[in-house]
């Protein structure tokens, strides 16, 4: 669960077309300070897992679902991102409950 606040504003390093989708790469540091690889990260409200950690960022894989109802296929090395950690149960609430789960049809 996400609040839909923004937390950081983050620049695509790469999107990088694969087989089977694409590997996001962007660059960013307060959503990092607590993750692990397997953390939910939302870019611009699209709740993706992070596969890599690295210094000031991360990857995410884009199945072609994502790719196909969302804007993340359209980013370039540069673009802009709004970010946002998940919901923590003891956090303050300070928003509303976002999914940003992608569904086939």
């Amino acid at each position: 669960m996400f609040t839909g606040i923004i937390e950081e504003l983050g620049r695509v390093i790469a999107l990088e077309p694969q087989s089977t989708g694409a590997r996001l790469r962007v660059a960013c540091t307060r959503v990092l300070q607590d993750a692990s690889v397997g953390a939910s990260i939302a870019v611009n409200g699209t709740c993706l897992t992070a596969i890599e950690l690295a210094h000031g960022n991360f990857a995410a894989d884009l199945a072609p679902e994502t790719l196909s109802r969302t804007n993340l296929g359209e980013l370039h090395a540069g673009s802009p991102v709004n970010l946002e950690r998940p919901l923590r149960a003891n956090a303050y609430l300070d928003g509303h409950f976002v999914l940003g789960h992608v569904d086939g049809g």
